[in-house]
């Protein structure tokens, strides 16, 4: 409900906007006929009266319909990120372009096909009081660096503006802001003035503490807003994650900007063209350097502010390469160059507001792009195509369809597989019941027994070869910590030797990114070993169950174990450490130290510390979760064929009809035991 009482008006996708977004997209309709080819397989299986096959047809028909890529846009403040989503999913406006720099809110849109329910919807999650706490004790990743370099006066200013921060928002919102945190706000529509009062606060929102109700209420305290936005025209749900620049004061949005990464396999990076990737964004390098070249795309946004676009888009392309291949960035990564306000006037047709220089820029940019031989069919559709979107849009999805996408057509080629041959040894069983000597005949209780003590070995397998891994892991990332402090330890010795302590020193931190990022590489390796066997022997064990319990008569009779998740890209290795910055508290750090033995002892206790909540990311943010989503992926493959076999053994006893709360029980992996359900 809005302010007044009354629910907000639902925001519209202009017909003509929608269509041009849909063929922007396109690259993702022949995996969306597939995936309807799949669906409609397993909705056949889905509608079957057989227990031993429905609940494993249901399972994978939710990976489809739950099935939704996503992609990051990251990148400089007033790059243009805003403007250039809302062109991307067909609404101009939708989301204020204006957004002060205090606000540090991660925006999903999620585009919804037809025949989806949840479209129109709109969630907004509150920081947890934690967080709060987190920023007020310590000072955010800003204080926490100048605190264990020793820098107080640096530490009291970080807090006395936070507190300043703390007080305006308990003053706006009164006794409710301690009760809000940690919450979250739900609605069944939403309009552009809903999102303002939770993502915008306005240029002269601080002076406005009386303000009960309008602009930008909840934005200081809002962490994240999910809009879910009907999209009929789009082959598949598509989510744009729509994040805040990376240069704040206390590096929340660092991290912020770091989680929402974690969550998608493709990156944007949005800069702007009169400022296009400098040494001054090393904090975006950083970043994008732990992303794989092939899921980086680079759109240098706001050509339409160039005077001369012809001829500067060569010389800033080739400024942007030289400045990832110096400072260890994705080689690879594909650059795009638009305009963002381009695409928007061409899905609004408000034309005449381009204004004289971008129009001259938008002339100058087509002469030396259009293609002749293929003109647009109207002026809105040549400036849409000039704009860049529906290239970024086309790459956006080339990359979603070969990656997500293939992951999940595997993990369905081997699912419905699987379910296809057990379905075949299902009917044969309705049709000439099982051989008297079958187990499943015999010893009808020791076939779950067995089963459960397959997945217990299976489970008890991964965890120890898991454990071995992640022990050689973290040895390494330790060993790497010890060998970077130790030579920037004696290249501090020999700055000291040759400038004495007058001259401030700085050491690059590249080289141990690197090193993390080698011992990663090795991790996944190993790791994926260690999953690959564990999955193999389960589905061979499996396999030798069925043979066993229904006595099929074919010794071919196999399972295949689903393929392995993705591991995720180490993107906190990117997050700012001290020796990143080059601030003032850095320069009085060197003026409390007297003596060559003091400097080299300093250091070494402040590097050695600041090392320390990078490498334990590393290892608790991504290793483990990879370990989790392994172990989920065994979990999940086992609970399905238990599930499975326990309406196959109903089957030929006729017990289901009879006794269907026991058999209900029986089709559940057991809470206890070597069994464990995914994520306990």
């Amino acid at each position: 409900m809005t302010p007044d009482g009354t629910p907000p008006k639902p925001v519209a996708q202009d017909p003509r906007a929608a269509r041009r977004i849909a063929a922007a997209f396109a690259a993702l309709a022949p995996l969306a006929e597939r995936l309807r080819g799949a669906e409609a397989e397993l909705a056949e299986h889905a509608a079957s009266r057989d227990r031993a096959i429905l609940s494993e047809a249901r399972r994978l028909r939710r990976l489809i319909r739950e099935f939704e890529p996503s992609v990051t846009m990251i990148g400089q403040v007033k790059a243009g990120k805003t403007t250039l989503t809302n062109a991307m999913v067909g609404w101009s406006s939708l989301l204020p372009a204006d957004v002060n720099p205090w606000t540090s809110v991660v925006t999903s849109l999620h585009l919804v096909p037809r025949h989806r329910p949840e479209a129109g919807r709109a969630s907004f999650q509150f920081f947890s009081e934690e967080g709060w706490s987190h920023l007020l004790k310590n000072g955010g990743r800003v204080g926490e660096l100048a605190s264990r370099a020793g820098a107080t006066e640096e530490v009291d200013k970080v807090r006395r503006q936070l507190e300043e921060m703390r007080e305006k928002s308990r003053a706006r919102l009164g006794r409710r802001f301690e009760m809000l945190l940690g919450q979250s706000h739900d609605y069944d529509s939403f309009d552009e003035k809903l999102i303002e009062r939770y993502v915008c606060l306005g240029d002269d929102f601080w002076n406005d503490t009386e303000t009960r109700r309008g602009q930008g209420r909840f934005a200081d305290i809002t962490k994240s807003a999910d809009l879910w936005l009907s999209s009929p025209d789009m082959p598949l749900g598509l989510c744009i994650r729509d994040t805040p620049g990376v240069n704040d004061t206390f590096m929340v949005r660092e991290q912020i900007t770091i989680l929402a990464l974690r969550g998608s396999r493709t990156c944007v990076l949005v800069l702007s063209a009169q400022q296009a990737l400098t040494s001054v964004d090393l904090a975006l390098i950083r970043l994008i350097a732990n992303v794989k070249s092939r899921d980086v795309i680079i759109f240098v946004n706001r050509i339409d502010e160039l005077a001369d676009p012809a001829r500067e888009v060569p010389e800033i392309r080739a400024s942007i390469v030289d400045t990832l291949k110096r400072h260890d960035g994705p080689a690879g990564a594909e650059i795009l160059f638009g305009s963002g306000f381009w695409a928007d006037r061409a899905m609004t047709g408000d034309l005449e507001s381009l204004g004289l220089h971008s129009a001259r820029s938008l002339l100058n940019w087509a002469e030396a792009n259009l293609d002749d031989s293929a003109p647009p069919d109207s002026t809105e559709a040549m400036i849409w195509h000039l704009s860049g979107v529906p290239a970024l849009a086309r790459a956006i999805a080339t990359r979603a369809a070969a990656d997500e996408g293939a992951a999940l057509e595997a993990r369905l080629e081997r699912g419905l597989g699987n379910l296809r041959k057990t379905q075949a040894v299902a009917r044969r069983i309705q049709a000439r019941g099982v051989p008297g000597q079958a187990e499943v005949v015999t010893r009808p209780e020791k076939v779950l027994e067995t089963f459960d003590a397959i997945a217990g070995d299976a489970l008890h397998g991964f965890d120890e070869g898991m454990r071995e891994v992640q022990g050689a892991f973290a040895a390494r990332v330790e060993n790497a910590r010890r060998r970077f402090l130790d030579r920037a330890t004696a290249a501090l010795v020999k700055h000291l030797e040759i400038y004495g302590e007058n001259v401030t020193w700085t050491y690059d931190p590249t080289g141990l990114r690197m090193l993390l990022r080698s011992n990663y590489a090795v991790f996944v390796k190993s790791a994926g070993k260690a999953g690959d066997m564990s999955l193999a022997t389960a589905a061979a064990r499996v396999s030798a169950l069925y043979r066993q319990a229904f006595d099929t008569g074919e010794a071919e009779f196999a399972l295949e174990p689903p393929p392995l998740p993705a591991a995720p890209p180490p993107v906190v290795l990117g997050q700012t450490i001290a020796l990143d910055l080059s601030g003032g508290w850095w320069s009085r750090f060197w003026r409390r130290y007297r003596g060559y033995d003091a400097y080299v002892d300093s250091f070494s206790k402040l590097i050695f510390e600041e090392t320390r909540p990078i490498a334990e990311a590393l290892r608790r943010d991504v290793a483990e979760a990879y370990e989790q989503e392994m172990r989920d992926t065994l979990c999940g493959f086992l609970e399905g064929q238990r599930a499975t076999i326990a309406g196959m053994i109903a089957a030929p006893s006729g017990e289901a009809a009879r006794q269907p709360d026991e058999h209900r029980t029986a089709a559940r992996p057991p809470l206890t035991g070597g069994f464990r359900l995914a994520g306990e």
